[in-house]
């Protein structure tokens, strides 16, 4: 009985081992199509709104999902610090966000470029780049979540059974 206890137990943690790492691919996804779906909402805001940057990123930041908080910390260091340019804020937000993987920080960045202190049409044209680029991430990323996710899976059912195998 304390076996098949002990054999339940190591399958149930490779198995919810398997299932965390499929979840945190699948999280990245999220994020990146959120960051996506703010950066358009940024892009509308300068275009059409044009509200001062604060307000701008703070409005972005409704539409952005789960990188919302990216969008809102950017708003609210732009807010509080005088002298403080729109790209200096964003990269500081940017460094902030915990969730990120080096390449999207890198991607990422370069919205800093710019923002805030050309016109709109060069703003617009910077953020356009970086939306393809951003769009291209985000079906990597559904593709590595799709793919990989299952394998993942597989593996915690896999591992975990062979584990038990090899220690009964």
């Amino acid at each position: 009985m304390l076996k098949l206890c002990g054999a339940l137990c190591i399958l149930a943690a490779c198995v919810i081992a398997g299932w965390q790492r499929a979840q945190a691919l699948e999280q990245r996804r999220r994020w990146l199509q959120g960051a996506h779906q703010g950066l358009l909402a940024l892009m509308r805001e300068i275009d059409y709104a044009a509200d001062p940057m604060p307000q701008a990123l703070a409005a972005a930041a409704e539409l952005a999902g789960p990188a919302g908080d990216l969008f809102r910390r950017a708003a609210e260091y732009l807010r509080d610090s005088s002298g403080c340019t729109a790209g200096e804020a964003w990269l500081q937000a940017l460094a902030d966000s915990s969730p990120l993987a080096e390449d999207d920080r890198r991607l990422l960045a370069m919205a800093a470029e710019g923002l805030g202190v050309s016109d709109a049409a060069n703003q617009l044209k910077a953020l356009e780049l970086l939306r393809l680029r951003l769009e291209r991430a985000e079906l990597d990323a559904a593709g590595k979540a799709a793919q990989l996710g299952k394998i993942w899976k597989a593996l915690g059912w896999g591992g975990g059974a062979v584990l038990v195998l090899l220690l009964l």
